[in-house]
């Protein structure tokens, strides 16, 4: 055995049929850093394809131009009642609001009768979000199973926020406006079905087209893939009974879709018969998400996006099956790329191998394209390579070298401290809580929400990105950690999830460095011009449990206490001080090197009390 382990060709062999079993134990087991890599090559090879275009399906616009010329936003009910009533008069197959219509319930109020009478003139869908409170749903719920049933990961809630009463009592339909991004917060997916207490609820995309075609139920059925149905409609589910999106561009988004000004003098002829989403495209709502298409989308795009996709039957799906079929195909592939190393000279194996290699990748790429099957076109494609290229190396170099270089290529795929952190936790990917002290550094954009209602959605995505580019770099380079960036707000943290060196001292000189990028910033020219507002930041260090919060692979690693608390309060109480870095008793007394600090008094903090607040300077600074 011994010296058949030794023969070149036997090493070589058993190199490139190593590499293609490691790859696929990664197919196999999905860690979260596979499933991460795997839905962004699938979201490049989603760019490609044009999303699902239905002429039967209209977004109206609750947008900047409409606050605007209609009036801040929440609008009164008697506005909304004329806009949905006008949106009715036109005879759509149904409405859908992604709007939670909460607030203000069981009132004796003019605005809420005049809106409940508008809601019953028309077919309409209103929108839920989930939450930890206890709410009472409607008994009635349109969903029906149809077992077997493959859904083990369904996403459930023990409550929700609902519309009021006497709007859910005029309205035909009711589904989740709720859309959970992954651990980079980008929404691939919208549910299906979503579980509330002990009933099933569909998706506001699935609800309005059930309301459209007319049909009683939404049946589900199937395993382990399960299938929505809605009339003679049908749409793959996932193993969490979400529908997968295939989501479209901004550019596309404007022949679907009329401002609401344009409702509000007189029904457009053209909603007859068509499925009507209403929602709002507000950036200081938090109503825009990230797609595979755009940072930035609203809410109501994505929701259009599912009713387009159900009514072509083009919406993509990703069967339970796929880990298989990937690594019986990458199997096949990486045996073929191992044999041309050990048959052919380096260079035509080298070229084998690439070719094989995309191969693997333009095959994923052709069935999404041409089946809608969403299969990984980039671990397959590397495991293919990684055969290749472990049986070359191991034929012309001893085995230590090609160990080494293999180890290399893998460290060069992901950072060592991510790796060490995956192979501890084994079998379990989601990392525990822990306590440990942390500092946490929120900061955000004065002035903002001004800058939202004057600014167009282009120019202000544009604004956005160039100043978290610096942020997050500058947060990087100081050893602290990006944890959220909502709207104009960034948070982020120092020492974890990692141990850091003097975190409070490199807290401070981040804040430093953040306001200097920031003065510059806001003073280049083709920034200048939009009033871009001073960066305000709270610091403060404590105690904090650390730690992932979620389930089924949609994770949140973050750290929560009440010095992340006070430095959010801290951030907004710049407002009352006229200082743009303030910090807490925490980091005060932790002493760091090299800082001063100049007290400013007492304050109270909302939700936390009374606290005594600093601004940092620099030793022996003026």
């Amino acid at each position: 055995m011994g010296q058949l382990a030794s023969h070149p060709a036997l090493r070589a062999a058993l190199a490139g049929l190593g590499a293609a079993v490691l790859t696929a134990g990664l197919l196999l087991r999905q860690p979260d850093f596979v499933v991460s890599a795997r839905e962004s090559a699938i979201d490049a090879v989603s760019r490609l394809k044009g999303a699902a275009g239905s002429p039967g399906v209209v977004v109206i616009d609750i947008d900047d131009a409409s606050v605007r010329a209609l009036g801040g936003w929440p609008w009164p009910r008697e506005q909304l009642a004329k806009l949905i009533g006008n949106i009715a008069d036109a005879r759509p197959a149904a409405i859908a609001i992604d709007i939670v219509l909460t607030g203000n319930c069981g009132t004796v109020d003019p605005g809420n009768a005049a809106l409940a009478l508008a809601l019953a003139k028309a077919p309409v869908a209103l929108g839920f979000v989930v939450a930890d409170v206890q709410a009472a749903l409607p008994p009635q719920s349109p969903v029906a199973l149809r077992p077997p049933v493959g859904i083990p990961l369904l996403w459930r809630s023990e409550g929700a926020e609902l519309p009021c009463p006497e709007f859910i009592a005029t309205a035909q339909g009711l589904g989740t406006v709720s859309l959970a991004g992954n651990q980079s917060a980008i929404v691939r997916a919208v549910p299906g079905i979503i579980g509330i207490g002990h009933e099933l609820y569909p998706g506001l995309a699935v609800e309005a087209v059930r309301l459209s075609a007319e049909a009683g139920s939404i049946i589900v059925s199937g395993t382990p893939d399960a299938v929505l149905s809605v009339g003679d409609l049908q749409a793959q589910l996932d193993t969490a009974g979400e529908v997968r999106l295939h989501a479209s561009k901004p550019e596309k988004w404007a022949a679907r879709t009329i401002p609401a000004t344009d409702i509000m003098t007189a029904p457009p002829l053209q909603l007859g018969g068509k499925i009507v989403l209403v929602g709002v495209s507000l950036a200081q709502l938090g109503s825009l998400r990230p797609t595979a298409a755009t940072p930035l989308a609203p809410s109501t795009q994505i929701q259009a996006d599912i009713v387009s996709g159900l009514l072509g039957g083009e919406l993509p799906w990703r069967p339970v099956s796929a880990p298989i079929i990937e690594v019986l195909a990458m199997l096949l592939a990486a045996t073929l790329a191992t044999l041309s190393a050990l048959r052919l000279k380096p260079a035509m194996a080298a070229a084998a191998t690439a070719v094989l290699s995309m191969s693997a990748a333009i095959a994923a790429a052709f069935a999404y394209h041409q089946m809608g099957l969403a299969f990984d076109p980039l671990i397959p494609a590397l495991g293919v390579f990684a055969a290749g290229l472990a049986s070359g190396i191991s034929q012309y170099s001893a085995a230590r070298a090609a160990e080494a270089a293999i180890r290399r290529s893998f460290e060069q795929r992901l950072p060592p401290a991510i790796v060490a952190r995956l192979s501890k936790a084994g079998a379990d990917l989601r990392l525990e809580s822990e306590e440990r002290i942390v500092t946490a550094l929120f900061t955000d954009i004065e002035g903002f929400s001004g800058l939202t209602v004057k600014t167009g959605p282009r120019e202000l995505i544009r604004l956005l990105d160039g100043y978290y580019e610096g942020l997050t770099r500058i947060i990087a380079e100081c050893g602290g950690m990006v944890d959220k960036i909502v709207g104009d707000a960034a948070h982020a943290f120092f020492n974890m999830p990692l141990e850091l060196a003097n975190h409070q001292g490199r807290a401070l000189e981040c804040a430093e460095a953040i306001l200097r990028f920031s003065e510059e910033y806001s003073a280049r020219p083709e920034v200048k011009r939009f009033g871009f507002g001073r960066t305000r930041i709270g610091i403060e260090t404590g105690p904090a449990m650390v730690g992932d919060v979620g389930s089924y692979g949609k994770f949140d690693y973050s750290a929560h206490g009440n010095a992340v608390n006070l430095a959010a309060r801290l951030q907004e109480a710049n407002k009352r001080t006229g200082t743009s870095i303030l910090v807490g008793p925490g980091l005060r007394s932790s002493n760091p090197p090299g800082w001063d600090f100049k007290s400013h008094g007492i304050h109270d903090m909302r939700g936390i009390g009374r606290v005594e607040i600093f601004t940092p300077t620099r030793a022996g600074s003026s």
